[in-house]
């Protein structure tokens, strides 16, 4: 859901937010983070050429630990930069002045607000220009293959950023990583007019991002463990204390001012991906860890979340949307993506609570939203959201999920609209509920599993917009079903035809990929 919005800003590089590393001694605990752009930038020490000099030089030795520690191959040499500040904001600014992300970052930001997630006066682009400059360590860019350190960083904290960026060239030399954005970005530029594309790769993006980031932060720690003797592999209890220390940001005004959705997005990379690193160094050794989950990268932020899931090939295929041709009259593609198990997880913490969230967000099975906007209405308030409809559908594991994720989303309700009121309850519309607000009506229904959200459309347009989606639904389920007993019947056909000749066939169905049969293999 914020991954067009949090990519981009993450994408702009491969870049190490400023953390503390842990210290080898278990004894002692870390010391307190220094944020890069806390002090003015006029009063900062910044690195000597001498100690840029020194740091160039060490570049081989750190790029051999990092190939050695992740089994990464070193193809080619990797150029290297320092940068100032001035240099820095200058470049975040230009990518946020390219005319298409600019249009993608304010309609996702709309949307967003929408959702609730931002306030409604919320500054996005400004905090986050404001939140790199004190966060950012160091990043790797893969178009011009360059390690750039910033010179404002204290330089007895270079070299464990060093680590983690080099990581980031070798995973470039050896999958290459401007090839694996190219592909996205050619689907985010034809935008909304093809919902279902953007849905396909909405949560692909944000796992391929906590990948390479976790892989990195491993490679980090296990670099400033090293003179000790350990590692990530013997001292796992390191991880956890890294994790900690990011999500709590306690010596960042500015990150612990952050609205929840940032404080969850911009982490997740780091914190779930190296998490979710571990847990296949654990399971598989460094082959799985590097190059095994490069070559099949998992899919949703649940096989991040959950990598029990994505060890176990259960994969859950994108809820795509039906068609919806009939919008274009009065409509216009706005926005689309896919909400995932950590969007809902997010949304769940800010309308209930961590534990319903923990709970609740596993039962997650698919999700995605479309936004449309009425054509010829251009609101003076560029923070009203009342001429964009929203589409959104969900799936979940069983239906008393479906019913409780409905009845929390309705709470939320009154914290995103003003005039709220729930119209009286239809006999004739079980797990139906219908409201008004300052944004228009509101349509929430549930149906076995599924659950439809329409908001700021007409009452006639909701209807055909829900009747789509439950359609769409009971399609699926039958096609699930179909595939299934022809899968079944067809393993116990291979099984009886092997036994005369001693071979053991596949006891599973032929495919895992069962979630949606529109997208067999």
């Amino acid at each position: 859901m914020a991954k067009k919005i949090i990519l981009l800003f993450l994408l702009l590089f491969f870049a190490l937010p400023c953390v503390t590393a842990p210290s080898p001694q278990p004894q002692q605990p870390p010391p307190p983070p220094v944020q890069a752009g806390a002090a003015d930038s006029a009063n900062e020490r910044k690195i000597s050429p001498e100690q840029a000099k020194e740091l160039f030089q060490s570049v081989d030795e750190i790029l051999q630990f990092a190939s050695k520690d992740s089994l990464l191959p070193l193809k080619t040499p990797v150029k290297k930069a320092m940068l100032s500040r001035a240099q820095v904001e200058k470049y975040v600014e230009d990518k946020f002045q390219e005319d298409v992300d600019r249009i993608r970052f304010e309609r996702s930001e709309l949307v967003l607000k929408k959702f609730g997630l931002l306030p409604r006066t919320f500054d996005l682009h400004n905090f986050l220009v404001r939140l790199l400059g004190e966060q950012i360590a160091g990043f790797y860019d893969p178009k011009s293959k360059t390690m750039n350190l910033l010179d404002w960083v204290p330089w007895d904290e270079q070299k464990p950023v060093m680590a983690h960026e080099l990581t980031h060239a070798l995973q470039d030399q050896s999958f290459d990583l401007g090839k694996m954005m190219k592909a996205t970005e050619e689907i985010e530029r034809r935008g909304p007019a093809d919902p279902n594309a953007l849905i396909q790769i909405d949560e692909e993006s944000g796992c391929r991002t906590a990948v390479l980031e976790g892989q990195a932060m491993i490679v980090l720690v296990d670099y400033i463990l090293a003179p000790a003797g350990r590692s990530v592999e013997n001292s796992p209890k390191f991880v956890d204390m890294m994790t900690s220390q990011m999500e709590q940001g306690d010596e960042s005004p500015l990150f612990a001012s952050a609205p929840l959705l940032l404080k969850e997005e911009l982490t997740f990379p780091y914190t779930q991906g190296m998490k979710f690193i571990q847990v296949l160094l654990t399971k598989g050794g460094k082959k799985l860890a590097f190059t095994g989950v490069l070559e099949r990268m998992p899919q949703t932020s649940r096989e991040i979340l959950e990598p029990e899931e994505y060890l176990a090939g259960r994969r859950v295929s994108p809820l795509t949307l039906p068609d919806l041709d009939f919008l274009k009259r009065d409509f216009e593609p706005f926005d689309a993506g896919a909400v995932g198990e950590l969007d809902v997880k997010i949304l769940l913490k800010q309308y209930a609570n961590e534990e319903t969230a923990s709970r609740l967000s596993r039962e997650w099975r698919g999700g995605s939203y479309y936004a449309a906007g009425r054509k010829g209405v251009k609101p003076a308030d560029p923070n009203s959201s009342a001429h964009i409809g929203l589409f959104y559908v969900s799936r979940w594991s069983n239906e008393k999920s479906a019913q409780e994720f409905a009845k929390i989303y309705a709470s939320g309700l009154a914290q995103r609209y003003s005039n709220l009121e729930r119209a009286p309850s239809q006999g004739n519309n079980s797990g139906r509920d219908k409201y008004s607000s300052s944004d228009g009506p509101i349509f929430i229904a549930q149906q076995g599993d599924l659950l439809v959200v329409v908001e700021s459309f007409d009452e006639a347009t909701a209807e055909k917009l829900i009747q789509a989606a439950q359609k769409r639904s009971a399609a699926l389920k039958y096609s699930r079903t179909v595939f299934a007993a022809a899968d079944s019947g067809l393993s116990s056909v291979l099984k009886m035809s092997a036994r005369p000749f001693g071979i053991t066939a596949p006891s599973a169905p032929l495919s895992t990929n069962m979630s949606d049969p529109l997208r067999r293999p």
